[in-house]
């Protein structure tokens, strides 16, 4: 779901881009923080099965993206959409609940 849901997202803002070509760091976010965010996350699941402890590490860094998305816009201050802080938001939280799922799961 977080792969899915994150690659959603980027596709997103790949399109907001357009809207604001002007941004450099809405690009940076659809490009550099999403791609790691997206891989992050294949990453953790791919790693399941043989090490939890780095899936676990890789799903709590999926999140850190978005938080530097968030702060490269604050700084620019070019773009003023707030589905973009809801959709850092809720990788963040994907990123959350995806580690302490990873904690639960049965040996």
């Amino acid at each position: 779901m977080a792969v899915e849901k994150s690659t959603k997202a980027q596709n997103y803002l790949k399109n907001l881009v357009n809207k604001y070509p002007s941004s450099k760091a809405l690009k940076e976010c659809s490009t550099y923080s999403y791609d790691a965010c997206v891989s992050n996350f294949k990453v953790s699941l791919a790693e399941l099965d043989e090490d939890r402890e780095s899936a676990s590490y890789d799903a709590f860094v999926a999140g850190d993206e978005p938080n530097r998305c968030d702060s490269l816009l604050a700084g620019e201050k070019k773009v003023n959409d707030s589905s973009i802080s809801s959709l850092n938001d809720e990788m963040k939280f994907l990123s959350h609940v995806a580690v302490l799922v990873i904690a639960r799961l049965p040996q």
